[in-house]
């Protein structure tokens, strides 16, 4: 890049103020010009020397980025990153999954940073943003909002913050100023696991009319582990009912891995008297919910008088049913899709039903038992010396 000039600070007759100018040329031997108004000489003197050391250090991306707002670096962000993915033979090469959701987060962190400059957000700014969150309210239950779903947040607004480092708008991004903002200590973990009877409860609230669409999809949800996404994706192609066994392709699934779960029976029953009603054409959605169906599922658990459980903590339930059956860890990762070993045990969860077993097991150690029968004959011995002492 040519050498920049060394820029000028004049007195605006017109404006009847002190105005700072730098021209320079660039890369492309195009002229380029900034002007500001500043209070007198000396600060335009300033103002034109960081000018220059940003053009010089930085370069012109940088210097045009100086007004940048958070509302235009989001919507740009989500133009470029926050868009429908892209598939090339079953892996995920553009693109975002979750990429609606981000999009309805997104929209809350334009609402409250949206006007300010980019470069003005501070680390503090965001920790008071931080606090802000947490004090809201969810909307549809009006409960307070968890941690994990603020660290959701923060870690969307990271994201937006990296994204102007890399197209050099930013030196650093701010979240780098601190620590503490997104620590996973913090966020309470789930515990909850449904027994047999709040499942039984649950399923036969869906039996109502306004709710015998959500029936099946709970139900295979509680058999196959399988995530909202990923039974809400479910296609009759997916689905084998001879095999009696669902197919979860890897563009649907979390982890960009495809699977194949069998199905109990009474499952399987419920998804061949669905084939069986609708046709079962290959392209069509198993379930046929194209939204959410959090309204159902609330006023099912409101029915059924069961509390504290969200549908994302069937698939726990799924996961412990496996494991009080004695399926092996292995088996039970591959049918559940995960890879890490510690995010599987998070989904172990100690219900009633785990310990009732756990219990049981510990009255079969047969360790223990022998152990008794020594003690007790330990006992004899001891009882018999002490009559031939007497």
């Amino acid at each position: 890049m040519p050498r920049p000039r060394t820029g000028s600070v004049n007195w605006n007759k017109k404006r009847k103020c002190w105005e700072a100018r730098l021209d320079w040329q660039d890369t492309n031997g195009r002229q380029r010009c900034r002007k500001r108004q500043v209070e007198n000489k000396s600060a335009g003197r300033d103002l034109v020397k960081k000018w220059l050391r940003d053009l010089e250090e930085q370069g012109a991306e940088y210097l045009d980025a100086e007004r940048i707002t958070f509302k235009e670096l989001a919507e740009k962000y989500q133009d470029v990153k926050l868009v429908e993915p892209v598939y090339r033979d079953g892996k995920k090469v553009a693109g975002l999954r979750d990429w609606e959701r981000a999009r309805f987060r997104l929209k809350y962190l334009i609402e409250y940073f949206g006007r300010r400059r980019i470069r003005a957000i501070t680390f503090a700014d965001i920790e008071e943003y931080r606090n802000h969150r947490l004090q809201t309210k969810t909307k549809l239950t009006k409960q307070d909002r968890s941690i994990a779903d603020v660290h959701r947040s923060l870690a969307l607004l990271r994201a937006t913050f990296t994204y102007a480092v890399q197209k050099e708008w930013l030196i650093r991004n701010p979240f780098s100023k601190g620590e503490g903002l997104i620590s996973m200590a913090q966020e309470v973990p789930r515990e909850r696991v449904l027994s047999t009877e709040e499942q039984r409860k649950i399923l036969q609230a869906c039996q109502t009319k306004h709710r015998k669409h959500i029936y099946p999809i709970i139900l295979t949800a509680l058999d196959s582990g399988c995530r909202r996404g990923e039974l809400l994706k479910l296609t009759w192609r997916d689905v084998d009912l001879e095999k009696s066994a669902i197919t979860v392709v890897a563009q649907n699934a979390k982890t960009n891995r495809k699977r194949v779960i069998d199905l109990e029976p009474i499952t399987m029953a419920e998804l061949r008297r669905m084939a069986k009603d609708s046709g079962g054409f290959a392209d069509d959605l198993v379930f046929g919910i194209k939204a959410t169906f959090e309204h159902g599922w609330h006023a099912a658990m409101e029915d059924a008088r069961v509390t504290g459980a969200r549908f994302h903590d069937c698939r726990a339930t799924a996961i412990c049913t496996w494991l009080l059956r004695g399926m092996a860890v292995p088996f039970a990762m591959g049918r559940s899709g995960h890879n890490d070993p510690r995010i599987f045990m998070r989904y172990v969860r100690m219900a009633e039903e785990i310990r009732e077993k756990q219990r049981e097991q510990l009255r079969q150690w047969d360790l223990a038992a022998s152990l008794a029968e020594l003690a007790g004959d330990a006992e004899t011995e001891q009882k018999e010396r002490s009559k031939f002492v007497n």
